[in-house]
């Protein structure tokens, strides 16, 4: 199967103007067994690419264009080239080079993982792996023989251990909620290290654990576990004169608005040293949280927000990709703090970053569908081309919300001055959904769970005080009340225009959006998030099987008074029974109601807590207002719909009020949603 040709634009940055060459690329898709899938609405015709590897042995970068559902291979040259765009699978959400040559592919919504090949003939083949590995694959790790893969699996609350060669699934381990970042310390990188270790974060659980990979390849328990804040965003591994795990957060503190703006949402890095592995003794020194140093990145003079991706090159050269502040910064080895780093923007939103030879880097800049070639010297660095692999325009307001949601743009008046924060939407709803923390109220009025964004637009009213009537309330309440300079100006001080950063035909240019244009923008961004499809639910699949059927007997009986069954919560449309299996299924059904509950959870408003949406259920832990429930096991057991609390933690003291069966049944439908 052949794609038809398609012109690739490449930037080139000099001192001279900015010249476009047109470049003619050779597009194939050559694969075993590839979904055909169209785009939904959401995707707008962008690729959104999210992840990048650079294969030394072949000499070439992958691209995973996350909602084209295609790997590109880029030769890294100076100008780069487009070489194809291969159908992989279903959102292609993690990469890593092949020892061999070529990519291998961890796919979001789609299970197994993909190999990507190139045959004699030029040709890229794709091949599936591990087809009995759930989808939902988040981050990804090889062995340094490339006969195993380390799959970060959000299903399985933990690591998977792939074989290579014949696609079995060797191990599966635990290591915390929505595991997502892997890094594997291979042997003598740190000093008295005997055995290779893989570090995995937990992004929901807020610990990076660390495990001995055994002679066979197979993982042991953690001999060490850290525990943050804040979610880790990613881990880097350094070795030789400065041997470190650096941990890219936010603020190692609680999150406060005890004087009304944030405070502790900042940016930045830890790092703890490693101190050799002693039999008995932990890798790294950890003073614990609230006494772990901490570089923040925000208060820079060219802050940089995000920290979601990092690289360095074979000389150890840092480089740190800032998400929120679309900008990439590097620092020679030497520098432990940061201090001569030099900074160069880049596309909106990168979201990945990968080391080339010669000092150089790639951004993956996912919301202008570019990628930006930048290259370090002693004397700094500057960029080189800019390569399109999708269409970076961003014309539509929904387009351009997508921008200000990922942005530290939404708040350009925000500074980090003293406790004060830079942040952006995505550092409490990550890829549009939760953070696992409780966030502050205004005058911390109360502390809550984030409730996630996707599907948002048939969910309404909004937050957990259900007080925001409709989405476009719902995006004004999000400026006003993370805009600072309330105590200077009430009435204007979120009354301001946002300049945004866009591609053009001919490079980059600034749009300016008035107050009111950021708002409906923020609003037509909010209505299109979707749901995620389920990983315990077969591509295709249009009805519930046995046990969940009855499973949805149980959860209509009691659960649907709250957590209805209708298609858009505030028009009550009840979805009928003829096709409600399908919607169920494909997320087209609320499951919330618009009014608020008292159910033995702490209360947050007059009479009770607005009920989230149980839409990706199996994906929203901790559960309840307070995160007092780890799992959806834990939510059953202490549900008693004939209790006068139905969600009290004391209903798990007494008999359960459905039998082993029913809370295995039950279990079986919430995963799917």
């Amino acid at each position: 199967m052949r794609r038809r040709p398609k012109p690739a634009i490449v930037v080139i940055a000099t001192l001279a103007p900015l010249a476009f060459l047109p470049i003619s690329t050779r597009a194939r898709q050559v694969a075993d067994s590839v979904p055909a899938t169209q785009p939904g609405a959401e995707r707008g015709g962008h690729a959104r690419p999210r992840a990048l590897a650079f294969n030394p042995v072949d000499g070439l970068l992958y691209v995973a264009l996350s909602t084209a559902d295609e790997v590109a291979v880029v030769a890294p040259s100076t100008p780069p080239r487009l070489l194809a765009t291969v159908a992989a699978c279903r959102f292609p959400d993690a990469l890593a080079a092949l020892p061999d040559g070529g990519v291998l592919v961890a796919c979001r919504f789609d299970p197994g993982l993909r190999r990507i090949s190139r045959a004699k003939d030029g040709d890229f083949h794709v091949t599936s792996l591990a087809p009995g590995l759930l989808a939902g694959a988040r981050g990804l790790a090889l062995s340094r023989d490339g006969r195993l893969a380390y799959v970060a699996s959000p299903a399985l609350r933990g690591i998977a251990v792939v074989s290579l060669a014949d696609g079995r699934v060797l191990q599966t381990l635990p290591t915390g909620i929505s595991p997502r970042a892997l890094r594997i310390v291979p042997v003598g990188a740190w000093r008295g290290q005997s055995a290779p270790l893989l570090i995995a974060s937990a992004f929901i659980d807020h610990t990076v654990t660390l495990h001995p990979i055994g002679a066979d390849g197979l993982l042991g328990g953690a001999i060490q576990t850290i525990r943050t804040e804040a979610p880790v965003l990613d881990l880097r591994v350094t070795g030789g004169a400065l041997p470190a795990l650096w941990l890219f957060t936010h603020e190692d503190r609680p999150i406060s608005r005890a004087r009304g703006p944030v405070e502790g949402l900042d940016s930045g890095v830890i790092r703890l040293n490693a101190r050799g592995t002693a039999a008995g003794q932990a890798p790294l020194e950890d003073p614990g949280p609230g006494r772990r140093p901490f570089l923040n990145l925000g208060e820079r003079t060219d802050p940089l927000i995000e920290p979601d991706a990092t690289a360095v090159s074979a000389r150890g050269v840092l480089a740190i990709a800032g998400a929120g502040s679309d900008n990439l910064l590097l620092a020679a080895p030497t520098d432990a703090r940061l201090a001569a780093a030099v900074v160069v923007p880049v596309g909106a939103n990168p979201s990945a970053v990968a080391d080339l030879p010669d000092d150089r880097f790639v951004t993956a800049d996912r919301l202008s569908d570019t990628l930006t070639f930048v290259a370090f010297h002693p004397a700094g660095a500057r960029i080189e081309s800019t390569l399109a692999v999708g269409t970076p325009e961003r014309p539509s307001p929904a387009e351009r919300g997508e921008l200000l949601f990922y942005s530290r743009a939404l708040v350009p008046n925000n500074v980090a001055e003293g406790p004060l924060s830079l942040y952006t939407c995505a550092a409490c709803h990550d890829d549009g959904h939760i953070d696992g923390r409780r966030h502050p109220a205004k005058q911390n009025r109360f502390f809550s769970t984030t409730t996630t964004c996707r599907g948002l637009a048939t969910t309404a009213p909004y937050l957990r005080l259900g007080n925001q009537a409709n989405v476009d309330v719902f995006a004004d309440n999000i400026v006003s009340t993370h805009a600072q300079g309330a105590e200077r100006d009430l009435a204007h001080f979120d009354k301001y225009p946002v300049t945004l950063r866009l591609w053009a035909k001919n490079g980059w240019k600034a749009a300016t959006l008035s107050p009111a244009a950021v708002r409906a923008a923020l609003a037509r961004y909010l209505e299109r998030i979707p749901p995620e499809p389920s990983p315990f639910v077969a591509p295709g699949t249009r009805s519930l099987d046995a046990e969940q059927r009855r499973g949805l007997a149980l959860f209509r009986e009691s659960c649907a008074g709250c957590h209805q069954l209708v298609g858009d919560a505030a028009v009550g449309d009840h979805v009928p029974e003829a096709t409600l299996e399908e919607c169920l299924l494909a997320g087209q059904v609320a499951l919330t109601s618009p009014g608020r509950y008292a159910v033995g959870t702490p209360v947050l408003g007059d009479g009770g807590n607005n009920p989230p949406s149980l839409r990706g259920v199996w994906d929203a832990a901790p559960y309840f207002s307070d995160g007092s429930a780890r799992t959806i096991e834990e939510v059953i057991r202490r549900t008693d719909p004939g209790a006068p609390a139905v969600h009290a933690q004391e209903n798990a003291a007494r008999p359960s009020a459905f039998s082993a069966e029913g809370r295995a049944a039950l279990l079986a439908f919430l995963r799917v949603l």
